[in-house]
């Protein structure tokens, strides 16, 4: 654990909090390996964000799995904190560039912004910690934990949509196949929020999907090339 840090400790888990008695599931948002302990070991179901400062251990791994928990990476949230330094190389992608607001990539263009992020002590960290992040993803999903897929995004330098298939990606290099990603995205990430109705294909769902011009279990990058976006089963105009 790093000794100083510009990154606030997660207040102690008060075991009196209203929803233990309420029988509530608890998301926890973390940073710090410790700290996630303390949460699961407190009754902590969702995890959210990576396990950054340290490689996650067999006890922690066992204590997610006793504790049925999910673990919700948002690894790029935290390269949003440091890819605008310089010009990220989506800024050329025409993906990218089909949705992405001219007037949000021109504020995080200026000089001013760049040499922001590069005087960031934390943006820095999370740069040297993202390596842990997605080591981490692999050791759990290789040990069986749930994995579901979260951007935090919503912020203008995190790009709603695009950084879907972008943290999609950085699944797939973290160890994961194309095809647990795309279920980390989808039917994992609704059990995530006990919703039974959406996220997979069956009798009774809403019949949310998309259809690609590749096969994305051969290659995850597949997912942008959209044919078509379904709701309900009635086809989005595009």
């Amino acid at each position: 654990m790093h000794e100083v840090s510009p990154l606030p400790r997660a207040a102690p888990v008060d075991p009196h909090h209203p929803a233990r008695f309420r029988r509530l599931p608890v998301a926890v948002h973390i940073y710090y390996l410790e700290d996630a302990r303390m949460a699961l070991e407190a009754g902590a179901k969702i995890i959210a964000h990576s396990v950054r400062d340290l490689e996650v251990d067999r006890d922690f791994i066992e204590l997610m799995i006793e504790n049925d928990a999910r673990y919700i990476p948002t690894m790029m949230r935290d390269v949003s904190t440091f890819v605008y330094e310089t010009e990220p190389d989506f800024f050329s992608d025409p993906f990218f560039l089909a949705e992405a607001d001219p007037a949000v990539l021109a504020e995080l263009s200026t000089p001013e912004y760049r040499s922001g992020i590069r005087n960031s002590a934390a943006s820095r960290q999370y740069k040297a910690d993202l390596p842990n992040a997605l080591v981490n993803v692999g050791l759990l999903h290789d040990a069986g934990v749930l994995v579901a897929m979260g951007t935090d995004t919503g912020p203008p330098a995190r790009f709603q949509g695009y950084f879907e298939h972008e943290e999609m990606q950085m699944m797939v290099d973290a160890g994961m196949s194309p095809l647990d990603a795309i279920r980390a995205a989808t039917g994992e990430a609704a059990r995530c929020i006990g919703q039974s109705e959406i996220g997979t294909l069956e009798p009774g769902n809403w019949g949310d999907f998309i259809v690609l011009d590749g096969n994305p279990a051969q290659d995850i990058a597949n997912t942008r090339l959209i044919d078509s976006v379904w709701i309900a089963g009635n086809r989005v105009p595009r």
